[in-house]
């Protein structure tokens, strides 16, 4: 959880969850508005840090699937 609110506040961020499955794994959903804004998403000390102490918290090595997103983003009604 100490990840997702700074990280939304990244420039860039678009979306940034993090996920709880019923088997007790997490995920995190993020989404960027470039590949620059990522990098520099995973340049921060706070990410640098968490991806330093994962690997004690978890079993086997993090996975990231990276993609295109082809659905738009549905309007916002205020």
């Amino acid at each position: 959880m100490d990840l997702v609110e700074p990280s939304r506040g990244h420039e860039g961020n678009l979306q940034y969850h993090l996920h709880e499955q019923e088997d007790g794994r997490f995920f995190l959903y993020e989404v960027w508005r470039s590949q620059e804004d990522l990098d520099r998403h995973n340049a921060t000390p706070l990410l640098r840090a968490f991806m330093d102490e994962v690997s004690e918290h978890i079993e086997g090595a993090p996975e990231a699937y990276f993609g295109e997103m082809r659905s738009p983003y549905p309007a916002i009604v205020a």
